[in-house]
């Protein structure tokens, strides 16, 4: 397994002190990096699927899949452009998730890089590679 820390101190140098990291975000959805790829710009991610998670229907909500989508692109979009922001997300969500997954895995992928904008997209799976969800995220970089 990487070491992500590293490859965040590297990639941030001492800008990593102005950072909350791990996101609380990572830290309340009980997120971890586990796989960083920077040639192919695609980061993966894994998350359990909590009880906290869960609609009325023993699903998980679709905010919680998109707030797990949106982590994987924030953690990728630190390590691939100057500081940025979620712009816009478009979301599909396929097929229900259970608590009999265990976990989720989020790959994120840098599509596009046009001035300040920044197109990605990222797909949820299963350990199998079932896909779940898919989404566009639109990010917008604030400062070069």
């Amino acid at each position: 397994m990487q070491d992500i820390r590293k490859i965040f101190e590297e990639k941030l140098g001492d800008k990593i002190a102005e950072y909350k990291f791990p996101a609380p975000s990572y830290t309340l959805m009980e997120t971890e990096i586990i796989a960083y790829d920077e040639e192919k710009e695609l980061l993966t991610t894994k998350m359990p699927v909590l009880e906290n998670f869960l609609n009325p229907f023993g699903t998980m909500q679709g905010g919680m899949i998109v707030a797990a989508m949106d982590n994987a692109i924030g953690s990728l979009s630190m390590l691939v452009a100057p500081f940025n922001m979620t712009r816009n997300i478009e979301s599909k969500l396929i097929k229900a998730i259970t608590q009999d997954l265990e976990y989720i895995y989020i790959t994120a992928r840098l599509l596009e890089r046009k001035k300040r904008r920044l197109i990605f997209d990222v797909v949820v799976q299963d350990k199998e590679k079932n896909i779940y969800a898919k989404a566009s995220i639109t990010n917008w970089i604030v400062e070069e």
